[in-house]
């Protein structure tokens, strides 16, 4: 849906920070539920204030094609953290494996509380919580990323009923049938992650 590129945001008396460009493909810039979902992502994670989820920077639009600018990460997705390590016949040790798991429950957490100004809770879930989502900074940080297709209940986009979207393998069961989810099908995935590690 998306590619992405690692860039410096520049300003006035030598200011400079490495940012990530996330840019909907060219060739979905034209179909509107691809847009949709995009800027959907955007507005969402733009409210997040978390330790454990990347920041989102800016919106802006390019020679017709949307993109985000957000958080840099020097570091690795999980996946590819768990892939280093079975190449070499190791796990991650268990305190590792503690606190990266701590670290994704402490950011849904967040995420799954979002209130209106009114207190209403947003219904928020993640949707997509996988070894691919969750980066593993050099320095020990854990983050959460690619809210692409989170979903709250009410400002968001509504999603195609029966669509199923997410990586199967990390499905709660009420996911794979395309059913109502809440926060608990986020917690199920994390800990399908947690198995695995």
């Amino acid at each position: 849906m998306a590619e992405v590129f690692l860039a410096r945001q520049t300003g006035m008396k030598g200011f400079e920070k490495v940012v990530v460009i996330k840019r909907i493909l060219p060739h979905l810039a034209m179909q509107e539920r691809f847009v949709q979902m995009f800027l959907d992502e955007a507005r969402l994670a733009a409210r997040f204030n978390h330790p454990n989820i990347v920041q989102i920077y800016d919106l802006g639009e390019e020679n017709g094609s949307y993109y985000i600018a957000m958080e840099y990460i020097n570091g690795e997705d999980l996946r590819s953290v768990v892939k280093a390590c079975a190449a070499r016949s190791e796990r991650i040790p268990m305190e590792h494996v503690v606190k990266i798991i701590s670290a994704v429950l402490d950011g849904l957490h967040y995420a799954h509380q979002q209130a209106d100004l009114e207190g209403r809770r947003k219904g928020i879930v993640h949707r997509d919580v996988s070894p691919h989502n969750i980066i593993v900074s050099f320095e020990g940080g854990v983050k959460l990323v690619d809210f692409g297709i989170a979903r709250a209940r009410s400002e968001i986009s509504t999603t195609i009923p029966g669509r199923v979207k997410g990586k199967h393998a990390y499905m709660s069961p009420e996911q794979c049938q395309g059913l109502e989810l809440d926060c608990r099908s986020d917690i199920f995935s994390a800990g399908i992650v947690l198995y695995e590690l």
